[in-house]
């Protein structure tokens, strides 16, 4: 029994290849973007006293409501 490979086979198997490949890149990149989209929030939220922090080693630190 000879199994046939026709070029809609190859068609399909380089657009799921693609498409994964295309996955993992955007992945990446929106990964880093969150990140940032995150520490840009938590610096506005204390600029404008809404959330208080101090900081620690260079960085901030968010102060629980209790240690005031």
């Amino acid at each position: 029994m000879i199994i046939e490979i026709t070029p809609m086979v190859y068609q399909i198997g380089f657009a799921v290849a693609f498409a994964l490949c295309g996955f993992m890149i955007a992945r990446g990149v929106y990964r880093h973007r969150h990140e940032d989209i995150i520490e840009s929030t938590i610096v506005y939220l204390v600029e404008n006293n809404f959330v208080k922090a101090k900081k620690v080693d260079g960085e901030l630190e968010i102060i629980k409501l209790t240690e005031e």
